[in-house]
């Protein structure tokens, strides 16, 4: 039987690693820039339409989220 929150957790960590790679970012400097950004629990509640995209889908997503809390400061 799947683990809802275990899968949840590696869509995360995915996340950051995919995030990491793609912005030449340390992981750990990507989980602080989510986890400021709310950005982690965005991508656990929105876990039933992500995991059915790619991961780059997946950093699409999170970059337009960024993006768009920039542009409201």
């Amino acid at each position: 039987m799947e683990d809802p929150e275990n899968d949840k957790n590696l869509m995360v960590v995915e996340a950051i690693e995919g995030y990491a790679w793609n912005h030449n970012m340390k992981p750990w400097e990507v989980f602080l820039l989510f986890r400021h950004n709310g950005i982690l629990e965005l991508l656990r509640t929105q876990y039933k339409l992500l995991h059915t995209q790619s991961l780059e889908e997946s950093i699409y997503f999170v970059e337009d989220i960024l993006r768009r809390r920039q542009n409201e400061k």
